[in-house]
């Protein structure tokens, strides 16, 4: 299935989690935030999101500095 992750278009297995993605492309969840289909996702719900075609996904990283 096709889902757009930051915008561009990815080919994902069905029955794919958020947490399924973020593994695919080796990100950890320690600063990081997830909005799928313009909405938050909290870290725990993560592994039991399931991902439909077309849907968009946004990974946002945390950057400290000053």
């Amino acid at each position: 299935m096709e889902i757009y992750v930051n915008g561009e278009c990815q080919q994902f297995q069905d029955e794919t989690t958020i947490q399924d993605v973020l593994d695919h492309f080796g990100i950890e969840a320690k600063r990081m935030a997830v909005e799928h289909n313009e909405m938050v996702v909290k870290r725990s719900a993560w592994v039991t999101t399931y991902l439909r075609p077309d849907d968009r996904l946004e990974l946002l990283e945390f950057v400290g500095g000053g």
